[in-house]
């Protein structure tokens, strides 16, 4: 651990430390501070592993900002999505052997510092194709997408996909993973014409941008009237309402997120009723906490997608340690085309 040292440093830290990403108090990027804190030990089914990067998320914003439900109080070292390198293990551990490369997502954060100890479970071995800022944003968008996609959405050969804000994290990953499981024609939103040219390139068949023109519209000239099967939804408020609108009699509507920050007042169970369509929601981190049995055969079809069938993860931005502020402002302003990630180099 030549990143740590022994020395007792501030606030009376005394034994190995080394630096994490926290904040002291909610508030915009400037709250974020690298910080001595304990190097982790890890328990028993733990692994401990040497992070190399790390994907900046929306939730990372939201709990920053003091707007996640459920997050600790600060200051507490941030950060779920990584990629490193496993250094050690607790008692009675089975995983990947020190020097593996690993990614995961860890639900209960700690992934943006030098040092992680995490379960062994919601670790990956790295794909060989895949580098360290690639493996980084992998496993939440991705994960996330195959249970939307195959789990919870049920995607039959053949059937008509919208996939809102498709130029994200999770978005991308949704285009990629529905032409890979043979979905019909995939009609995806973004916010600007460079982000639908990318949404094109994963393999859209219409694309819509959302500043302009209604997607509800669209859906109805491209399927008859009819509306999709199946709906891809993570952006909440009015666009959750419109939605609603696009799935077709008998169809589902998956729900992983809401960037908007808002519930839908469109929302209505009557609309349930009216449309007789279904509406389901999950989230990634509770299902890895909590019934990892669901997220295991979608850790199976991602890998195989890594592997043997030339999936690329889409990194959007690439920042140092240093400059973490702006990562977070990167994101936050909806420039990103695929993930936002951080290095963590040796020094930190």
């Amino acid at each position: 651990m030549s990143a740590a040292s022994r020395a007792a440093g501030p606030g009376g830290l005394v034994g190995p430390v080394m630096k994490g990403l926290r904040f002291a108090r909610h508030g915009g990027p400037e709250v974020l501070s690298w910080d001595d804190v304990p190097v982790p030990v890890p328990g028993p089914g733990e692994l401990l592993v040497e992070v190399r990067a790390f994907a900046v998320n929306w939730a990372d914003l939201l709990e920053r900002a003091g707007k996640y439900p459920g997050a600790p109080e600060p200051p507490y070292v941030t950060g779920h999505d990584l990629t490193g390198v496993v250094v050690g293990a607790g008692p009675y551990t089975e995983g990947p052997p020190p020097g593996t490369r690993v990614f995961g997502v860890i639900p209960r954060g700690g992934a943006a510092a030098r040092y992680i100890a995490a379960p062994a479970e919601q670790l990956y071995p790295v794909p060989a194709a895949l580098d360290d800022a690639q493996a980084a944003g992998a496993a939440g968008p991705y994960l996330t997408a195959d249970a939307a996609i195959m789990t919870m959405g049920r995607l039959q050969q053949g059937e008509d996909v919208l996939i809102q804000a498709a130029a994200g994290a999770y978005g991308s990953a949704c285009v990629q993973l529905c032409r890979a499981y043979g979905a019909g024609r995939i009609i995806a939103t973004a916010g600007s014409d460079e982000k639908l040219e990318r949404v094109r390139q994963w393999g859209a068949d219409v694309v819509v941008n959302y500043t302009d023109t209604d997607f509800a519209d669209v859906v109805r000239d491209v399927t008859g009237g009819r509306g999709v099967p199946l709906v891809l939804e993570s952006v909440g408020g009015d666009v959750l309402g419109r939605s609603l609108e696009c799935v077709s009699p008998g169809g589902r509507l998956v729900s992983v997120g809401a960037s908007s920050g808002r519930g839908s007042s469109r929302f209505r169970l009557h609309t349930l009723f009216e449309l007789g369509v279904s509406v389901s929601g999950f989230t990634l981190g509770n299902w890895l906490r909590s019934n990892p049995e669901l997220v295991r055969p979608s850790v199976a079809r991602v890998l195989d997608l890594f592997e043997n069938h030339g999936v690329e993860p889409v990194v959007a931005r690439v920042f140092p340690a240093s400059e973490i502020a702006a990562a977070h402002e990167f994101l936050a302003g909806r420039r990103s085309v695929g993930r936002t990630v951080v290095t963590v180099p040796p020094t930190v």
